[in-house]
């Protein structure tokens, strides 16, 4: 037990006086408080941000957009380095697995979370290790890239290095630099920044060898930040649209997009002339090698609306054998363009909760209500609505009639003039 000791009677008690101040001292000593922080403020607004490469769990895989999950990342502690090992192997032609077989356009996007951040003015440096394999193959890409959450609307910024970037440098680290004029994107793409990406674009690589990743660090440089500009303001043409696919004409206004993760469709005027019979290509033998089959048609309003609130009807009339088959969604969205740096967003629907109106025309709906519950992405720019038929492994090729879509806005936003 702790005992307090008692005093001698030899202790010498020291009293310390109570300070008066002025009111000269007193605005003196403010004034140099005032100086003192402010100088903290300044010291500390070009802090960095560093990765833990320690915690392979910290890393995140993503698989939308073509990613797959064949990376083993583990921690080189003598380097102090993450280590991430690519499982490709030319094997994965052969692959039962739609993103293990898309050699060409796959991909291996991993990222680790940081608080959001404004990086507009960041300064990133790394040292990456590339085994000598892949720049000799020179097919691979790796890709460095900050993004935004569902706070930023998941807005996207990169660049991207090719193999011949590390001509010189196989199987030993060289320090990366990457400035804002380094991105692919607008800076502004880095305003709400919470995931630090590591990306490998496959390109038909087949090399499996580990790269390694260490001092991974985000200078901030917040002094140099310009403050985010207001969102516009969007005044709508038009609170009502509606489009009807009874003639060639508007068929032919119809976007159907190609690309790597959307594939082509035939459409053509029902022989009723009451709307566009949409027939997939997705049958056996149809479908690239690795491509999903997915399919996307976008209609355009021909200018930046502002969708808060909306409503959207498609009216459909779906065979019975993609209902008796189950794998087909349907997922209807909207999405900006350029001026809203095409942020999209989407609801997939099952067909199984339309059962009910086989061989009759269906309604499905997308609107504001859909976006209650999670946070929704920025609605004052949308130029396009649209849907995407996800495969998901379908072969039915039978035509899926679209009738109409209707687009119902906040009447207040009416342009009066």
């Amino acid at each position: 037990m702790n005992r307090i000791p008692r005093k001698s009677g030899n202790e010498k008690i020291f009293k310390f006086p109570i300070l008066t101040l002025n009111k000269a001292q007193k605005k003196g000593i403010l004034f140099l408080t005032l100086i003192l922080l402010t100088f903290s403020s300044v010291f500390s607004q070009n802090k960095d941000i560093e990765l833990d490469m320690s915690k392979p769990e910290l890393w995140i895989v993503d698989v939308v957009h073509l990613g797959s999950k064949q990376i083993e990342i583990s921690y080189d502690a003598k380097e102090n380095a993450a280590e991430m090992l690519p499982k490709w192997s030319k094997d994965d032609a052969n692959s039962t697995d739609v993103a293990t077989r898309n050699i060409e356009n796959g991909r291996l996007h991993s990222y680790q979370h940081i608080p959001m951040t404004d990086c507009s003015q960041s300064e990133v440096s790394f040292e990456i290790n590339i085994p000598q394999k892949y720049i000799d193959e020179g097919k691979m890409e790796f890709v460095f890239s900050l993004q935004a959450s569902s706070a930023g609307d998941y807005l996207f910024n990169g660049h991207t290095y090719k193999m011949s970037d590390f001509v010189g440098s196989g199987g030993k680290y060289k320090r990366m630099i990457v400035v804002p004029a380094d991105y692919n994107e607008p800076s502004i793409k880095q305003r709400k920044i919470e995931r630090v990406n590591i990306v490998f674009e496959r390109r038909g690589s087949v090399v499996s060898a580990p790269i390694k990743i260490r001092n991974l660090k985000i200078k901030l440089n917040e002094d140099k930040i310009i403050p985010e500009p207001p969102d516009p303001v969007v005044t709508n043409p038009k609170s009502f649209y509606e489009f009807n696919y009874n003639n060639q004409a508007s068929i032919d206004k119809l976007e159907v997009r190609i690309s790597a993760e959307s594939m082509d469709i035939t459409r053509w005027l029902n022989k009723d002339g009451n709307g566009m019979a949409l027939i997939p290509q997705w049958g056996e033998g149809q479908v690239s090698q690795g491509h999903t089959g997915d399919v996307t048609i976008c209609q355009s309003l021909g200018a930046p609306h502002n969708f808060e609130p909306f409503k959207v009807e498609y009216i459909f009339n779906i065979p019975k054998a993609y209902f008796n088959e189950g794998k087909m969604q349907i997922t209807p969205f909207v999405q900006a363009g350029e001026k809203g740096y095409y942020v999209w967003s989407g609801v997939s629907r099952e067909l199984s909760g339309f059962a009910s109106k086989v061989g009759q025309d269906i309604i499905i709906t997308l609107s504001t209500e859909d976006f209650l519950i999670n946070k929704q992405k920025k609605k004052n720019l949308i130029e396009t609505v649209g849907f995407k038929f996800d495969r998901h492994g379908s072969t039915i090729t039978e035509p899926i009639i679209l009738k109409s879509i209707i687009v119902n806005l906040d009447e207040k936003a009416i342009n009066k003039n």
